[in-house]
């Protein structure tokens, strides 16, 4: 849990209950104020002081929020709220649960000093019309993300001047919420840690693990220039962007604080080499003249942005959000990606008959539980540490096992596909593990867990508790006979130290209670399919032509894996391509 805390002022008073406050002439008794509103990860806990008239201050003190996005926004939120005198303030577009707690929690706060709700929650006047406003750079970089971020920086460190847009209040899209594992293949860092690997063998590995659906020439791009992109990031001339480091030899490298440390560091650096950041400013439309585009079309708020520049890059993320462009197949799962994929640069694309590749592929992955936002959430770290510290398995709705939890993703995932229902059973040591995995990796509090099971299976996440296999059985609402007789051929298997699915089974579940119980579903984020790029990382048209002056990068490409991701790959392809497109449009215009 993160906590924030503020010196008090000598002589403060302080009163029992969830406030101090004196009693003074005016709408509101003025004092502090302790409220709590339910974000995205967990509770968001306001100090909330006020005078008799207006809001003075508020301070964050505890909150769980994604780094980075959620995170991020709880400043905004608190610079609007002060500036306005109103909790009817907009959400901060790709933070939207964590904007809902934050007015949760206000609402309790001023509600306890007696406000003026109607005045406290009126809607921020409109500004009128908006203002034109027109701009020039070289080249503008649609999307904040680790691809846009990394276009955007390699592109100033060749000379060119640079604005980013990103059409939400936050940098970091996809990106931080990611694990920032990436794939360092040819980088100087594999080859001084030993580590043997090839563009040759990188390449071979993705198109089995992608069962050959990749486009080749896309991949090409990918293995081989990775290893440089990945010297350039994590150099001091280059991105600076601290790594975790062990000298032991490895494929992946992981960036400091995932996925949201390092668009954090990308963030400040572009800022830092110059270059132009304007969030809640989404581009609309591409300006295209004779063929060629010119530039975007953006909104803020207040003003109408016409921007010329010589060179677009579209770094926009995926659709996965966007429910029009998923096939249907995929919507029987859980989304569990950035609410802003919704489609942005492929539709503004259209306007030069862009050519799209694998449409209809979007990763799915197995290990996911449903958080109480109803977004699906990745469980590897802690399927992973209950897996290996005691038993643990996965029933179907039938209460038997059904494949080889610890084995293939890809497998894992399409025997899933076969059930109705499908829960993780956990005795308490492989409980603890999984919660220890969970919890160090920042997804949820211990807090969150023991709310989670007083709701004995009521809204998200499904997770229970019983003294017993039976009772547990009937909270599940699956045969106990067949869940006992699960659990005795798990331990007759463990004591041989295998099972009839290959695998590997180091300890058996505990006879005793209590037992939990975790439902699992399969999730789906990153499409995998998007814009045609040739060599240069130029858009091609149906014609298979390049558009002269519109590059992509990231998410918004299509055909790199294939119909399922490799671990690392979609975090390097985001760094190897934003890299990539910065530096060959700013080499175009020069």
């Amino acid at each position: 849990m993160k906590k924030f805390t503020k010196w008090m002022l000598a002589g403060l008073l302080l009163l029992s209950g969830c406030s101090t406050s004196t009693t003074t002439e005016g709408t509101m008794t003025a004092g502090t104020y302790t409220a709590t509103g339910e974000g995205y990860h967990g509770d968001i806990t306001l100090e909330v002081t006020v005078d008799t008239e207006k809001i003075t201050d508020i301070q964050v003190m505890e909150h769980n929020e994604t780094e980075g996005i959620g995170a991020a926004a709880l400043p905004q939120l608190i610079e609007s709220v002060l500036e306005n005198q109103t909790i009817g303030i907009d959400s901060i577009s790709g933070a939207t649960m964590t904007s809902n707690g934050f007015k949760e929690a206000m609402t309790d706060a001023l509600e306890q000093a007696g406000a003026d709700m109607d005045k406290m929650t009126a809607p921020v006047a409109d500004s009128g019309e908006k203002t034109q406003e027109t701009l020039e750079t070289d080249i503008v970089v649609v999307g904040g993300g680790a691809a846009g971020l990394t276009a955007g920086l390699s592109a100033l460190q060749n000379g060119a001047d640079v604005i980013l847009l990103e059409k939400t209040g936050v940098t970091g899209g996809a990106s931080a919420m990611a694990g920032a594992g990436t794939m360092a293949t040819g980088s100087t860092w594999q080859q001084e840690d030993g580590y043997e690997d090839s563009p040759e063998k990188l390449k071979e590995d993705m198109l089995a693990n992608g069962h050959n659906k990749n486009h080749e020439p896309t991949l090409d791009i990918y293995v081989n220039t990775t290893g440089e992109a990945f010297d350039w990031l994590v150099s001091e001339d280059g991105a600076n962007v601290p790594y975790v480091r062990s000298g032991e030899p490895t494929r992946v490298y992981s960036g400091e604080g995932r996925g949201a440390g390092v668009v954090s560091h990308l963030t400040e650096n572009f800022e830092t080499a110059g270059g132009t950041l304007m969030t809640n400013t989404p581009a609309t439309e591409l300006i295209v003249e004779d063929g060629v585009v010119t530039g975007v079309i953006a909104s803020s708020d207040d003003t109408e942005y016409t921007i010329h520049a010589k060179a677009v890059i579209l770094a926009t993320g995926g659709f996965g959000a966007n429910e029009e462009m998923v096939p249907d197949e995929y919507k029987q799962f859980v989304y569990a990606g950035h609410a802003g994929a919704t489609g942005d640069g492929i539709k503004m694309a259209e306007a030069v008959d862009a050519d799209l590749i694998n449409m209809d592929l979007i990763n799915t992955q197995p290990n996911s539980m449903i958080l109480p936002s109803g977004l699906g959430q990745y469980c590897n770290p802690g399927v992973g540490a209950a897996y290996s510290a005691s038993g643990a398995f996965l029933v179907n709705e039938n209460g038997v096992r059904f494949a080889n939890e610890q084995g293939n993703a890809w497998d894992l995932m399409q025997a899933m596909k076969e059930n109705t229902y499908q829960y993780l059973i956990m005795d308490q040591t492989s409980f603890d593990a999984f919660n220890a995995g969970m919890t160090n990796s920042n997804i949820y509090t211990m807090e969150d867990v023991e709310e989670w099971l007083a709701n004995d299976g009521k809204g998200n996440p499904f997770m229970v508790k019983a003294d017993t296999i039976e009772e547990l059985a009937t909270k599940l609402n699956v045969p106990a006979d067949a869940l006992a007789e699960t659990v005795t051929q798990f331990n007759n298997d463990a004591a041989n130290g295998t099972d009839e699915f290959g695998r590997t089974l180091s300890a058996p579940i505990s006879t005793d209670g209590p037992f939990y119980a975790l439902q699992m579903h399969i999730r789906y984020y990153a499409s995998l399919g998007g814009l045609h790029i040739n060599e240069n990382m130029q858009v091609l048209n149906t014609s298979q032509e390049a558009v002269e002056g519109l590059y992509a990068a990231g998410e918004v490409v299509g055909g790199l894996e294939g119909d399922v991701y490799m671990g690392g790959t979609l975090f390097g392809w985001a760094v190897t391509s934003g890299y990539n497109a910065g530096n060959a449009a700013s080499e175009a215009i020069q």
